[in-house]
């Protein structure tokens, strides 16, 4: 069964920061990764690329090479390979919709309205930072003051440690405090979770069904629908509208809906 847009009953919440992958968040670039992994496994018999690019999304790709071709596992190597991605392929990608709004909007309003003017938001990719900030250049969106790429953990997603270091880095990792989590691969989504983040899951690279069940609150196309109403010095909070959604938890819609059925 598939889920279908919901237009009528906005989706809402509260957060302190918000934390963004990169690639299937930011920049649809699965059309170019794949073929990288295609050139990549022309000259590699035992690398099956077609199941790479079917099961590695949201992975590291030295993890992915120390699976499949151990001998190509070089830190160095691989990060000047993933850097030549957008430059090789960058006709493939594809911005998502309102990634680079959104992620303007909380930075407008994190410099105008806080008390420290520091920025509520971040990128934690599996991508190197080469690839990363490429994609970024692509996007015309500055490097935001925290970012974590493939260099700076020791595990990558599914492991947490990305999004662990990003609510230190931010100042938001006590228990406490509320970020949400934009992503798209189910690995990315346990990371999230496994930090005690909201989850947006969004379906630019697996269907619905496959974002829901593993883990995002919220699943929507794409991030053309969000809306930050605004943002409250008193908490620290931004209120984040979420006006189309293919699948939303109860807990973010039960109050508009009450709110909603109130003034019928």
């Amino acid at each position: 069964m598939s889920l279908k847009v919901n237009a009528r009953i906005p989706a809402a919440f509260y957060v302190h920061a918000a934390l963004f992958d990169c690639d299937g968040t930011l920049v649809n670039s699965t059309g170019a990764i794949s073929e990288f992994w295609r050139e990549f496994a022309k000259t590699r018999p035992h690398v099956d690329a077609e199941e790479i690019i079917k099961t590695s999304h949201g992975c590291r790709t030295y993890d992915v090479i120390a699976k499949w071709s151990p001998d190509d596992a070089e830190e160095k190597q691989v990060s000047e390979w993933e850097g030549s991605i957008p430059d090789s392929f960058g006709q493939f990608a594809r911005p998502i919709p309102g990634a680079v709004e959104l992620v303007k909007k909380f930075d407008e309003i994190s410099r105008a309205e806080t008390d420290n003017k520091h920025q509520r938001w971040a990128i934690i990719t599996s991508g190197t930072l080469p690839l990363a900030s490429k994609w970024l250049k692509l996007l015309e969106l500055e490097k935001p003051e925290c970012f974590i790429t493939a260099e700076r953990v020791s595990s990558g997603k599914p492991d947490p440690q990305g999004y662990l270091a990003a609510r230190r880095d931010l100042g938001y990792d006590a228990p406490h405090a509320r970020v949400v989590v934009f992503e798209d691969a189910p690995s990315g989504i346990k990371a999230g979770k496994d930090a005690g983040a909201i989850i947006v899951g969004i379906c630019s690279t697996y269907d619905a069904e496959k974002v829901k069940s593993s883990g995002a609150d919220i699943a929507v196309k794409d991030l053309s629908s969000f809306e930050i109403e605004g943002y409250n010095p008193a908490t620290d909070e931004f209120k984040v509208v979420v006006k189309d959604y293919l699948y939303a938890r109860e807990e973010f819609t039960t109050r508009r809906k009450s709110i909603v059925e109130g003034l019928a």
